[in-house]
């Protein structure tokens, strides 16, 4: 009973600072990515969901982040107070081991290292997916109209509108230029609009924008006016009052098929990023074979392989009379005829096969080299994939490796609160964060192993943790121990 209610106390006061140290994290994680991408949002006309919709799926992307610094700062939070107060001294005092104190908080560590697999599994692809295809439609939204006095605006495609004067109210304009391009490129006609004053609004369901204009005129060079013979002609036509109509469909956020975005490995889960590396490795397999044993020589024409043909009868036919030469006397004169025409062909042949030759590794070398681009290509993604896969498991695996981290940090400092505590669970997140970073950008250079590169952070986070526990476990003070040996060291020396 004493130690259901201890179990239950312990976890009771960890669980709010874990709460809120996620809470802080994940609102810092996600404006340091909104920062980002802040160009391509603001100015862009999307609406206050739009914004809440990609903001949602950015937080939940940052998920496998955020709760490993919860779990770190909740641990040194919770035991940094319980040694504050005594509260840990008094509990080894009574015989209950420090192990034995973190068993229900390295159990909810254990909980939150499957709910970080869990998310990285199945819910985090589907956000990735969306926040993509909502910052994609971001990116590609045109900026919201913006009709400024004095200022030639291109936001129409088409057109170049120039407005003098813009009253208060937003509606009443002077001094207008229109430059309708639209239909240049189809009938090569160029078309300008002057007008003294006017007015513009939109209308419903924000569709189009109308101006009318007043007192004005339409200038119209048809085509092939810009010739020489036709240079000064052109169409003038004075009007009291026209309408304009712009089309806004251009200004509206649209959807894109978001099938262009699964093909990347954020997107994917562990069963997808298996079997595309074994699809990797297959493609792998089958580039391989067609640059073995390549080297043929085919460029050779037909004359010359003749020429070889003939060479070769003419070869045999020497060394027959040679060996008849002693036997029969009379061929010496057949014997030597066909030794000089032997003679007299190498050269050629052997300019021929020398430049067949050239050709051949030319070629092969442009094949080697197009070859070895398309590797690089396969094992880089292929990479990419094993990284992606393998750091779901690292980052939930974390989880639990932080409380081994966090709780015996606290209970050496015995310190509580944000103060110190805080700067030590930054610089330890720090190290993880900038480990996590360079492994990544090493793994898809191809300089380390990805597999590799995606657990060389847990694996730098592991001896801390172990040797932390052990000092706490021990009431063993490293700093202390570490500054002794020091010493010894430097009057020994």
């Amino acid at each position: 009973m004493i130690w259901k209610k201890l179990d239950m106390m312990l976890v009771k006061g960890f669980i709010p600072p874990f709460i809120l140290s996620f809470l802080i994290a994940m609102f810092v994680l996600v404006m340091q990515t909104l920062w980002l991408y802040i160009d391509d949002i603001i100015g862009k006309g999307a609406g206050f969901w739009i914004i809440v919709e990609f903001l949602l799926y950015l937080s939940f992307s940052m998920i496998p982040w955020a709760l490993p610094i919860g779990v770190l700062l909740a641990g040194v939070f919770q035991f940094g107070n319980l040694g504050e107060r005594y509260e840990l001294s008094s509990m080894k005092s009574a015989g209950i081991s420090l192990l034995r104190i973190m068993r229900p908080l390295i159990l909810f560590a254990a909980l939150v290292t499957i709910f970080s697999f869990l998310c990285s599994e199945y819910l985090i692809p589907r956000s990735n997916l969306q926040f993509l295809s909502r910052l994609h439609d971001l990116k590609k939204q045109k900026p919201t109209l913006s009709l400024q006095e004095g200022v030639f605006n291109e936001d129409f495609y088409g057109y170049v509108i120039r407005i003098g004067k813009k009253a208060s109210n937003g509606k009443d304009i002077s001094d207008i230029l229109i430059y309708d391009h639209s239909s240049q490129d189809a009938t090569g006609e160029r078309t300008f609009i002057s007008a003294s004053e006017g007015s513009m609004y939109i209308t419903r369901k924000n569709k189009f924008l109308v101006m009318k204009l007043e007192n004005g005129a339409i200038y119209q060079q048809p085509a092939g006016g810009s010739s020489q013979r036709n240079q000064e002609a052109f169409i003038r036509t004075q009007f009291a009052t026209l309408f304009k109509v712009f089309d806004l469909k251009e200004f509206n956020l649209d959807r894109t098929d978001e099938e262009l975005f699964k093909g990347n490995q954020k997107m994917k889960n562990s069963v997808q990023l298996r079997r595309d590396i074994d699809s990797l490795n297959n493609e792998l397999g089958k580039n391989l074979s067609p640059i073995v044993g390549h080297f043929v020589l085919s460029k050779i024409s037909k004359n010359d392989k003749k020429e070889v043909r003939d060479t070769s009868k003419a070869r045999s036919r020497v060394q027959q009379l040679s060996d008849e030469f002693v036997r029969n006397q009379s061929d010496t004169a057949l014997l030597k005829k066909l030794t000089s025409q032997w003679q007299s062909r190498p050269d050629s042949i052997m300019k021929s096969m020398s430049e067949a030759a050239l050709s051949n590794l030319n070629d092969l070398k442009s094949r080697k080299n197009a070859y070895d681009t398309n590797l690089k290509s396969i094992n880089q993604k292929k990479a990419k994939y094993i990284f992606e896969l393998y750091t779901k498991y690292s980052y939930a695996f974390v989880c639990l490796l932080f409380i081994f981290v966090g709780a015996p940090l606290g209970a050496i400092v015995r310190k509580g609160g944000y103060g110190y505590p805080l700067l030590l669970c930054i610089v330890v997140f720090v190290v993880f964060i900038l480990m996590n970073t360079l492994c990544k950008r090493l793994s898809e250079a191809l300089t380390i192993d990805a597999l590799l590169a995606a657990w060389i952070p847990c694996l730098v986070m592991l001896p801390p943790g172990i040797l932390l526990t052990w000092s706490a476990v021990r009431d063993r003070n490293i700093w202390r121990d570490l500054r002794l040996w020091i010493k010894s060291k430097l009057s020994k020396s």
